[in-house]
């Protein structure tokens, strides 16, 4: 499974939608739920994690991957809910 995140990701890197959304189908509902708990609003919690995703994939050059991208995405989510 990591193995195959890597290979989107990398995917992702050169511009490819199809792997953007194959990441996205893995994450989504993860992503939403953690927004959800913090805004306690369906659609803030999907504006939320919207943002995050952007954010992640225009970043992925800077991510290291010495955490998951599954964390890195988590913290983008939760420092938006918050903010």
């Amino acid at each position: 499974m990591n193995q195959n995140i890597n290979q989107l990701l990398e995917r992702c890197k050169k511009g490819d939608t199809k792997a953007q959304f194959a990441i996205y189908k893995l994450y989504y509902k993860a992503m939403y739920n953690t927004a959800f708990r913090i805004v306690n609003d369906s659609f803030e919690a999907e504006d939320v994690m919207q943002e995050s995703f952007l954010s992640a994939f225009t970043k992925l050059d800077t991510f290291s991957e010495q955490v998951t991208f599954g964390a890195m995405l988590k913290i983008i989510v939760i420092y938006k809910s918050i903010t």
